[in-house]
């Protein structure tokens, strides 16, 4: 799991992103509406999760890699 307290493209998506292009090995592992009851829309087409201050919650990015 990559976790980061950011709303910095480059932080968060862009770095998955520049990860996953350079490691063929690893793919993302999309977060289920199931696993974030009332949550659901935190949840990026991606399936990552991705938080803003409007939703009443801090900020952050969340991306779940496997081999």
């Amino acid at each position: 799991v990559y976790a980061v307290c950011s709303l910095q493209e480059e932080e968060g998506p862009a770095r998955i992103a520049a990860l996953l292009s350079r490691r063929p090995d690893l793919h993302r592992v999309p977060v289920l509406p199931a696993e974030l009851p009332g949550l659901e829309a935190t949840i990026t087409p991606e399936g990552d999760v991705r938080t803003l201050p409007s939703m009443s919650v801090d900020g952050f990015y969340i991306a779940r890699i496997a081999l």
